[in-house]
Order: C-alpha cells, then structure tokens, then sequence
C-alpha cells in the first residue's frame, strides 16, 4: 500500500510540474556586464494560450549572488515586477567587482491561470553573467 501511494504522489508530482510549463516559457535576459558599472539582468515568465498571470497571487523572486557581485535586492516582491496579464517580469540589479564568469541562482514563484483554475509554479533560475573588465 505504501509503494502505491508513493508512486501516485510522484506521478501527480511529476504531472503537476509537467502541466505547469507547458502552460508558460521562463526567459532569463544576461546583461552585458562591466566591473564596478551597475548592470541590469531580467527574470520573465511568459503565460502561454488561454494562461494569463495570476496578479494576486504572491509572486516573489529569492535569489543568491556568487561572490564578487552585489545585487539591489535580493528579494523581489510581486510589487516590484513589471505585471501584465500575460507577463511577470523582475528586473534585477547587480554590479561586479571582479571579471569573469558569475552566476547568480534563485527561485521564482508564483501562479498562471485559465477560466476554470489557478496552477502555481516555482522554477530554479540562474542567471549567468559574463562580466568584463574595464
């Protein structure tokens, strides 16, 4: 009995995430990145089809520099992303001390929707950076 609700948990596990993505792309824009010259990269989700982004839902985006780079923020809220019905977009601030390659990881959340339900979603993103020396 417990293999089989340990295998109905995995595949409803494994269905929901699966589900979830087909309903909307995640985009990670690099900046081009100098030292010491504040750069902006971009985190943005997409909604696809009949999906449109749910605007109630507590979007955030949590995130954790290497060393050698500082971030505005390291926790964006939903009042900080540039919202629309088809778009969650964070825009994210950073500047490199160092050159070389440097990237910055996180985890975005938060929720699409159709006219019959609401799928949340939590994505791993990492933002890859290349910064050059001045």
């Amino acid at each position: 009995m417990k293999k089989i609700l340990t295998i109905a948990a995995l595949l409803t596990a494994l269905t929901g995430t699966a589900f979830a993505a087909t309903n909307y792309d995640l985009t990670i824009e690099k900046p081009a990145a100098k030292v010491n010259v504040k750069a902006v990269a971009a985190v943005k989700l997409t909604a696809k089809g009949v999906y449109r982004i749910n605007r109630e839902f507590p979007a955030r985006l949590s995130l954790t520099a290497p060393d050698g780079v500082t971030l505005d923020r390291t926790k964006l809220m939903a009042a900080d992303a540039k919202i629309t019905e088809k778009e969650l977009k964070f825009e994210i601030g950073l500047t490199a001390s160092t050159a070389g390659k440097k990237t910055i990881t996180g985890e975005l959340r938060g929720a699409v929707c159709n006219d019959a339900d609401c799928i949340p979603f939590t994505e791993k993103v990492s933002i890859e950076v290349g910064v050059a020396a001045q």
